[in-house]
Parts: C-alpha cells; sequence; structure tokens
C-alpha cells in the first residue's frame, strides 16, 4: 500500500534520466499516477482499490522531492537522493539506482518483503514494471498503513501505471 510512495520516486527518477543529456536543464518536473487491488487478512478486506497520484521534481545535484497523495495515508512530502544508502521510510526504508543505460530501479523494503520498481526511458517514452518480493521465510506482504500500523496481505496487484514529464 505504500507503493505510491515507491512509484513516485520512480516515475521522478525516470522522467530525470530522459532529460540527463540535456546540460542546460536544472531540474525535471513529472507527475505520476498508479492504480490496483489488494487482498488482506488484516484487516480483513477483499479487492481494496489503491489509488495514488503527485507530482515531483528531480535536481542535476541529484536530489529529489515528490509530493503524493493516495487513498492509503492521504498527502505526503518526500525528500530523497538518487544512488544514496536506502534512507529509512515509514515501516522500512527506500532506495533509488541507476539500474541499466535507461533503467532506474526503486526498492522499498518492509519487514516481510521488498517492492522493486523498474523505470524504462527511451525518448519521451516511459514505462514502470513493479514487481512485490517476499523476503526468505515470510508468507504474506506487510505495508505500512499510516499511524504506525501494518496491513498483512497477499501481493497486491498493480492495474495501472503512468508516468510523463511536465
Amino acid at each position: 500500500m505504500k507503493n505510491r510512495t515507491f512509484l513516485a520516486i520512480a516515475a521522478m527518477a525516470a522522467c530525470w534520466l530522459a532529460m540527463a543529456g540535456d546540460a542546460s536543464a536544472q531540474s525535471l518536473r513529472a507527475k505520476f499516477s498508479f492504480e490496483g487491488t489488494a487482498n488482506c487478512t488484516n484487516p480483513a478486506i477483499s479487492g481494496f482499490p489503491i489509488h495514488g497520484e503527485g507530482t515531483g521534481v528531480l535536481s542535476t545535484d541529484r536530489s529529489a522531492k515528490l509530493d503524493l497523495n493516495s487513498n492509503i495515508e492521504g498527502p505526503v512530502t518526500i525528500n530523497a537522493k538518487l544512488g544514496a544508502k536506502a534512507s529509512d521510510a515509514p515501516g522500512g526504508s527506500a532506495s533509488l539506482r541507476v539500474a541499466g543505460r535507461h533503467t532506474l530501479r526503486a526498492v522499498r523494503n518492509y519487514p516481510n518483503n521488498s517492492i522493486i520498481i523498474d523505470l524504462t526511458v527511451v525518448g519521451n517514452s516511459c514505462s514502470m514494471k513493479v514487481v512485490n518480493v517476499l523476503k526468505p521465510g515470510k508468507r504474506e506482504y506487510t505495508f505500512y498503513t499510516g499511524g504506525g500500523g501494518f496491513a498483512y496481505c497477499s501481493a497486491p496487484r498493480i492495474t495501472r501505471t503512468e508516468c510523463s514529464s511536465f
């Protein structure tokens, strides 16, 4: 459910890769959105709709600021640094890495699982791939729900992602 934070950071970084060849650019503004569903045992919920959207700025000094809004946590502002050591995030940690010539990888770690988002940018095209991975010995995914709590769920299903620069 905290996918939106991670998707937001990743979407911003992907758009930054697209502008990397323009030395005159001081920052890049991006907007993003995603949708999905989650089935959870605690709280007991089936087919819970997930929606998030936001905007952000990624500067040439590799700093990023993201403003997010989702139906899980409401409005949130995230500050990050591309390539920095994983930083603390509510209920876990998050990091950004370059994973190839046109691909950026964002990793969001929770107690039981990681969400890995690969963003590929070629020209003005931006695409996202989201994979949820359980840690060894774990059977349920955990997601921070705000207020210090966690939801225990099966793998969330992401049904739509979108990213673009503006």
